[in-house]
């Protein structure tokens, strides 16, 4: 992923295809030419019930983590996800990229395609990060988005195939939109592969973030049912109020209202899921509380006690192009556990 020097030293916004996009491109020219340009002799993913739940399970779970690093929508913006992950101290090089973040945990809460020109670069980028920082002690998980649902479910679906959507950009690189969405390429793999929550000690990451009040193995259960038997379009990932597409307002009131008391609906749901925080990306824009006060557009926040964080900052040029920041935990679980927003620049602030 090499990146062109800028005046701040950390990167200009082209960033070249790297080895996931690539790997694709060579994978699908020597299955041959036409309208299909799958691997050749890849199965067929696009059927309900293809995933492998063991390989690729519906909720990642991880124990122990030192430090633990979020953030929301990287929207096809490879640029700005790097200097994000630069200014947290995450990563060393200037394309490829390597893993400096030691035993830390790194969760990106879904949403890395649409709105931007790049996903696929920024998509390369975490994929290799995968491998380095497991090599090194540490962790990098992508969890699903809605719009990688969408994707998956309907490849030709019009943010897909918006001029600044994952589409155009397959196309750019010889690679159809189905043959991806189907898992018959590399990025196609990597997508159909993300899981749809990450639960990390006594946090809980999902890019929705409305759990239901189910536990870990409840939602496991209906993620799997639910997909094996309608594929990525299923209602458990698709519906309006489900835990990839549930929506907050500037005014409220909020799903986390519906009993009048969030402190305790938010409290009866983490506990549920056996942590202590909930934490979700989706919404840049204002979300107002039922004390009255706003979470700002863009702004980083936690509420009800660290019950509950909201980490899209709308980082994205195709979104509010804000440059983004990341959530850092430190000592997570631990007596003195304590959160904190780190910029692009390394500046941190309280939550």
């Amino acid at each position: 992923f090499p990146v062109a020097p800028d005046s701040d030293g950390l990167g200009d916004a082209a960033i070249a295809p790297g080895d996931l996009a690539a790997r694709a491109r060579t994978d699908a020219a020597s299955a041959g030419s036409g309208a299909d340009l799958a691997v050749a002799g890849a199965p067929d993913l696009s059927a309900p019930g293809a995933r492998d739940w063991i390989a690729h399970p519906a909720v990642f779970a991880w124990h122990g983590a030192v430090d633990i690093y979020a953030m929301g929508d990287v929207h096809g913006d490879p640029a700005a996800m790097v200097r994000t992950l630069r200014g947290a101290g995450l990563i060393a090089g200037n394309g490829p990229y390597t893993w400096a973040g030691g035993a830390a945990l790194l969760v990106v809460t879904g949403d890395v395609i649409d709105k931007g020109t790049d996903a696929l670069g920024a998509i390369d980028i975490l994929s290799s990060l995968e491998a380095d920082a497991a090599a090194h002690g540490g962790r990098v998980v992508v969890t699903l988005g809605n719009h990688e649902a969408e994707f998956l479910a309907d490849p030709l679906n019009s943010k897909a195939a918006g001029k600044d959507g994952i589409d155009p950009q397959l196309v750019s690189l010889g690679l159809t939109p189905q043959a991806t969405a189907a898992g018959q390429n590399d990025v196609g793999a990597f997508i159909r592969g993300l899981p749809i929550a990450a639960k990390v000690g006594s946090w809980f990451f999902v890019h929705g973030g409305k759990t239901g009040g189910k536990s870990v193995a409840q939602l496991s259960m209906d993620l799997v049912t639910g997909i094996d038997g309608a594929g990525f379009g299923a209602p458990v990932l698709s519906a309006t109020d489900s835990l990839l597409e549930a929506r907050l307002s500037g005014a409220g009131p909020q799903w986390w209202d519906a009993t009048g008391n969030p402190t305790a609906l938010l409290t009866t749901w983490t506990q549920a899921l056996g942590v202590s925080h909930l934490v979700m990306g989706h919404q840049p824009g204002s979300v107002g509380f039922a004390d009255g006060s706003t979470r700002g557009a863009d702004q980083m926040a936690q509420k009800y006690g660290g019950l509950l964080f909201l980490v899209d900052t709308g980082l994205s040029v195709g979104a509010d192009a804000t440059g983004g920041a990341w959530l850092h935990v430190t000592k997570p679980g631990a007596p003195g556990e304590a959160f904190e927003e780190v910029l692009p620049t390394g500046a941190t602030r309280a939550l």
